[in-house]
């Protein structure tokens, strides 16, 4: 064994490089996801979680806590009528109680819990960069994979915001867990291609060749069963593996290399993610496409197995197999059909995806990524993924060309899983915080191949030979004292100088861009809770009666829905869906509607009904007992969104119109009468009492179009100091475009008469302060 030199004694080995630098990522990611967003989260004494549906699982989380490991799978405090089922996949909320258990001494205060579930997602975002590594570095080399940790660090997107301390909710378990799998399945893959193993290794009990790729196999069925605990819509990366592994056997078959190894993985990573699910399955529909989706997936490698051995072994021509598939498919998804449409139909609406519709464009997350509004924009797209959204697409021509000349199978598994999820994030932008993993992959990928152009790979390769040049140099240099270097060792220092000037670049080009952004929206102030809605959720529940009597009733175990009765004392309270949880978890009441929209409907049809009678009948239909409202709600903020759940469209309501001023046309809302007549604005803007307008304007205008959009632009005004003037107006135009309108949403230009089944019992602030709540006590047509 050779001697090393002082220069090598000196010398990091790369691991522990890379170990220092992933450790300062690691603190650098908590100090961006935790320190910077602090004082929006812990008010006070209070803790104001980013997100409406952490109090969902805040309030699964206290039960577990009381109850640990035991959990709801109806909650009668999630709805009303009706209550809900809950917590379908469990592992998010087993993992935070289990923690809250573990830190803290005897029964933990509801501060306690609230401190460590916001703590949570920074921590488990962290936890993704180690993954990321080991992702790039098995697929490329250690450098890919510390830009690519790096660069998860700073995305200024989804996943960013989803990380942030105080953003509770499964979605950065999904990725943590999702990309665990993924690693450990690209290491099964990669390593079971390697040493060629087949079912003849399996029956010799050939350990030394697979047991390396079985372990593998098996973390990444593991992880993938953690993953499927986690969130209701894993189907998704059911599909990204179940589309791989067909890919995987076409490549495989047309190219006579045997597919032996695909079924060797394939199968028992699908069925212990199928043994680990299989105990949480229930009866919905979604479950029963589970139930129907895994034990095709646990089949399918053993069928493409055996057609692909049959079809060799009869010399049949490749192509007929890829054929054979597709007839194969289409006989299994007729076979469906005719046995079970219902499925058959629901399995495909699964695929939605892809391409949302409908009102769940109203939710934001659920929009395309580069239509947003039904307009191309790129502005999301770099919100979210800066240069990284552009690179990748230049990864991505690089890679096809690496998989298909390399035929490498981890390439393909990597570029399957990378087209599906932006495909998912193109649909729905929501998903960008499963492809920031993708894109940083993948800009990682093209960082280091432009750093080994410049000939950064070489210079790591012949680092030893750098050495040894210096240290012969030295000799050389005692006994003839010349001031020439070596050659060696000149190649080298011109070859740095163009590497350091290559890093730059991509600094500037790849990191750069995310720095201030992410700083931007760590700090940003918490846009979901404010001292509004937190105080008044707190003096509902001291000031409104238990809807079941005992106040510990909120933390009990509950039977079955079909077991469970209210007694005559519960009620709902009304307000807009995104609000439910607030009114579930900090008050322990009862919402009519909730983030999961259910409710959404008759919500939307209450706030915008036209009459109080009619808002009446959906309040008794309903069990309401007290509406909640804010400015958002009664103001276009949030107003269009319950017309469009109520089957209305927010231009019934109101309006942008234009009007030429001197210099250029000016926007602005004009409201119609049907808007100042809507329960929602009767309520909070007039807090339900009479009104005489003392102005009504009536406007004329001409509708125009511009590059295919429609406009409304004003060419009269002319305004009345009585409603009756302005209607009478109104009445004796013959021709042209005429309506009464009103400038401001708090100044009707129609007379409203006074709600009588409503009385304010609460106001957190000024009516036109956009953080004001109120509270309304509905009255029964007896008491009103």
């Amino acid at each position: 064994m050779s001697e090393q030199s002082p220069e090598q004694k000196r010398r990091l080995p790369p691991i522990a490089i890379v170990g220092i630098i992933l450790a300062a990522l690691c603190g650098i990611s908590l100090y961006i996801r935790i320190a910077l967003p602090y004082d929006q989260i812990f008010v006070n004494d209070w803790v104001w979680f980013r997100e409406t549906d952490a109090y969902y699982y805040m309030r699964n989380i206290e039960t577990l806590v009381h109850n640990f490991p035991h959990f709801n799978s109806f909650d009668p405090y999630m709805l009303f009528p009706g209550g809900a089922g809950v917590l379908a996949r469990p592992f998010f909320a087993w993992l935070v109680a289990g923690i809250i258990r573990l830190v803290s001494w005897g029964v933990p205060t509801l501060h306690t819990m609230e401190a460590v579930a916001a703590y949570m997602p920074a921590i488990l975002g962290t936890l993704t960069l180690i993954p990321v590594y080991f992702i790039g570095k098995e697929l490329f080399n250690r450098w890919v994979g510390v830009i690519s940790a790096a660069l998860v660090v700073i995305l200024p997107g989804e996943l960013l915001h989803r990380s942030l301390l105080g953003f509770t909710d499964h979605h950065v378990a999904e990725v943590l867990f999702s990309t665990v799998g993924i690693l450990f399945l690209i290491m099964a893959i990669k390593r079971a291609r390697e040493r060629e193993i087949s079912f003849g290794h399996l029956l010799s009990r050939d350990w030394s060749t697979i047991t390396k790729p079985l372990v593998y196999t098996l973390l990444a069925g593991v992880f993938l069963g953690i993953y499927l605990l986690s969130w209701q819509g894993g189907l998704l990366f059911i599909f990204i593996i179940f589309a791989y592994l067909v890919i995987q056997f076409i490549v495989d078959h047309l190219r006579h290399k045997s597919s032996d190894y695909l079924c060797i993985v394939g199968t028992p990573l699908f069925l212990i993610a199928f043994l680990m699910l299989l105990p949480v399955l229930g009866k919905s529909g979604l479950d029963t496409v589970y139930r129907v989706a895994l034990p095709v997936a646990i089949v399918l490698p053993i069928v493409l197995s055996i057609i692909s051995r049959l079809m060799a072994g009869r010399a049949l021509k490749p192509v007929y197999y890829p054929l054979t598939l597709l007839g194969l498919v289409g006989i299994g998804l007729a076979v469906l059909h005719a046995i079970n449409p219902s499925l058959f139909q629901y399995m495909l609406s699964q695929f939605s995806i892809f391409a949302p519709g409908g009102a769940m464009l109203t939710v934001l997350e659920v929009q395309p990524l580069l239509f947003p509004g039904g307009e191309f924009t790129l502005r999301i797209a770099w919100a979210n993924f800066t240069t990284s959204f552009f690179i990748s697409f230049i990864s991505f021509a690089m890679l096809i060309y690496v998989a298909i000349k390399g035929k490498s199978a981890d390439k393909i598994l990597f570029l399957v899983w990378s087209i599906i999820m932006l495909m998912a994030v193109l649909g729905q932008r929501r998903f960008g915080y499963y492809y920031t993993i993708n894109a940083a992959l993948l800009t990682g990928y093209f960082s280091w191949k432009m750093l080994d152009i410049a000939g950064l790979g070489k210079l790591l390769a012949k680092s030893k030979e750098v050495v040894g040049a210096v240290k012969k140099f030295k000799k050389k240099q005692k006994k003839t004292r010349e001031k020439a270097k070596p050659k060696t060792f000149m190649q080298p220092r011109g070859a740095w100088a163009r590497v350091i000037v290559v890093g730059i670049i991509i600094f500037f080009v790849v990191f750069f861009p995310n720095i201030r952004q992410a700083k931007t929206l760590a700090s940003m102030p918490n846009a979901i809770m404010n001292e509004g809605w937190y105080s008044s959720s707190l003096w509902l529940r001291d000031n409104s009666p238990e809807p079941f009597g005992d106040p510990d009733f909120y933390y009990e175990l509950y039977p079955a829905r079909a077991d469970f009765e209210y007694p005559e004392t519960a009620y709902g309270v009304m307000s807009w869906w995104d609000y439910g949880y607030f009114i579930m978890h900090i008050s322990h009441r009862i919402p009519n509607a909730n983030p999961g929209q259910a409710g959404a409907v008759e919500a939307g049809k209450f706030f915008t009904a036209q009459s109080e009678s009619s808002a009446n009948e959906r309040a008794d239909k309903l069990g309401t007992k007290y509406v909640m409202i804010d400015y958002a709600m009664a103001t276009p903020a949030k107003f269009y969104a319950m017309a469009e759940w109520a089957g209305s469209n927010a231009s019934e309501f109101y309006e942008i119109y234009y009007l030429q001023t001197e210099d250029d046309w000016q926007m602005m809302y004009l409201f119609y009468p049907a808007y100042y007549n809507s329960t929602v604005v009767r309520l909070y803007n007039f807090d339900g009492k009479a009104v005489v307008p003392t102005e009504s304007i009536v406007i004329s205008y001409e509708e125009s179009e511009y590059e295919g959009e429609k406009y409304k632009m004003i060419t009269s005004v002319e305004s009345f100091s009585s409603y009756e003037d302005a209607q009478a107006y109104l009445a004796s135009q013959t021709s042209g475009n005429y309506r009464i309108v009103g400038t401001s949403p708090f100044d009707s230009p129609v007379p409203l008469e006074e709600l009588n089944s409503y009385e304010l019992i609460h106001q957190s602030g000024a009516t036109t302060s956009t953080t004001t709540v109120k509270i309304f006590e509905y009255l029964s047509s007896s008491e009103s």
